[in-house]
């Protein structure tokens, strides 16, 4: 006799707990509406330097690759070596800009400022 009562109280107690106890999960806003600003483009790896023709290789594997005709700036480290315009020319992840100034090496970053 006791067993089956004790199984009620427990299973009312069960359920009424579960009311009370909050989800870890809380649902996502929906996002404001307001100004878009577009995304920048990645980092680009120096792939290979041709300063005979005054044009770079620029490597975005798995990054956004920039779009045509605009101007990257070039880092070594955190210091600024040079800046390029990018070309129509890509292939995959590789992109082809034009050198506009600067010593800039295979291993260099370009990036939008």
């Amino acid at each position: 006799m006791i067993r089956p009562v004790l199984i009620a109280i427990l299973g009312a107690a069960f359920l009424v707990g579960c009311k009370f106890i909050k989800s870890g999960t809380e649902p996502v806003p929906p996002p404001k509406k307001g100004s878009v600003t577009p995304a920048k483009s990645g980092v680009g790896k120096i792939a290979l330097v041709d300063t005979e023709l005054g044009f770079v290789v620029l490597d975005y594997t798995l990054q956004k690759v920039p779009r045509p005709e605009l101007r990257l700036t070039v880092y070594r480290g955190s210091q600024k070596v040079g800046q390029v315009t990018t070309t129509r020319q890509s292939e995959d992840s590789h992109l082809i800009a034009d050198i506009i100034s600067g010593p800039i090496q295979v291993g260099d970053e370009a990036r939008e400022d």
